[in-house]
């Protein structure tokens, strides 16, 4: 064979190959694993090879192991597991961007065999809120979260819910649950941050933590904090927040008491504005010193 019939030879079976490939991938999104297994089986009787074929074996081989659990959290709970160890990290291997796609499908079967079953705080991912955001439904998310029995207290609901009204409609809509998430669970707001991607949050999270030392507050309770900090430093959101969610603490106590600040700083020097500043000054030293110096910085 001369140099130039192989080179055409080469080419040849690359571009076999890439069709094979390709055919088998779109198997795979269409969750056909006989038509995937199938192509496998004649890319290799023909000896093709492409970069991408182990991980498409890979991946028809955890579809072919797929089974759909029993209805309770334990089963579910495994299943996700299953998912997030195996088919999630075949998926994105063998499909790239388009592997979410396909794994948001066993997403939605659980979250429908998960609907109606109570809230397991052993088994949370079992739950069908959190499933949903999985599949990419925050909607059904949302209300599935809000069916749970004193939810507004509940971490994990505050949790899904807070991810799905962000998704849907933004900073505005997810602000009051997740400052009811951080006093709550605090140390849990970094996840929570990681998973909204919201960069005027972070930014604002970045400049809460260089604020100050913070060396009153034990590190892992100061996600707590952060919303105080943020009224403080965006006041215009006081009237809007959603006062049933604060609990019984210091850190939301502080919020309360920048909202009744903030409306007694417009009326001037009074006996209840030096009231209230000396009981957020009794909540942490350190808050207050801040406080006090942004007054200076915003009235002179």
């Amino acid at each position: 064979m001369t140099g130039l019939a192989a080179a055409q030879l080469d080419l040849f079976l690359d571009s076999q190959a890439v069709v094979a490939a390709n055919e088998i991938a779109a198997a795979l999104l269409a969750r056909d694993t006989a038509r995937a297994s199938a192509g496998l089986d004649n890319a290799r009787r023909q000896g093709l090879e492409h970069p991408g074929l182990a991980g498409l074996a890979d991946l028809t081989r955890a579809l072919t192991e797929w089974h759909t659990p029993a209805r309770d959290a334990p089963a579910i709970a495994h299943a996700v597991t299953w998912l997030n160890s195996e088919m999630v990290p075949a998926a994105a291997s063998a499909l790239g961007s388009q592997g979410s796609k396909l794994v948001a499908h066993f997403f939605a079967e659980l979250a429908q065999l998960a609907h109606g079953l109570a809230y397991d705080h052993i088994y949370p991912h079992a739950h069908s809120a959190a499933l949903c955001l999985r599949a990419g439904d925050c909607a059904a998310a949302e209300q599935a979260a809000m069916t749970i029995p004193q939810w507004k207290e509940l971490p994990d609901a505050l949790y899904w819910v807070t991810i799905a009204r962000f998704r849907l409609h933004g900073l505005d809509a997810g602000r009051d649950t997740f400052f009811a998430f951080a006093w709550r669970d605090p140390q849990r707001v970094p996840q929570l941050l990681e998973q909204l991607e919201d960069e005027v949050l972070e930014r604002d999270w970045r400049a809460f933590e260089a604020a100050s030392d913070w060396e009153s507050i034990p590190e892992p309770l100061l996600p707590a904090w952060f919303p105080a900090w943020y009224v403080m430093e965006h006041p215009a959101v006081a009237a809007s927040l959603d006062q049933a969610l604060l609990p019984d603490t210091p850190p939301a106590e502080a919020v309360r008491l920048l909202m009744q600040l903030i409306e007694l700083e417009k009326q001037g020097n009074s006996r209840r504005l030096v009231a209230s500043r000396a009981r957020l000054r009794s909540l942490n030293v350190e808050f207050f010193e801040l406080y006090m110096a942004r007054r200076k910085v915003r009235y002179g």
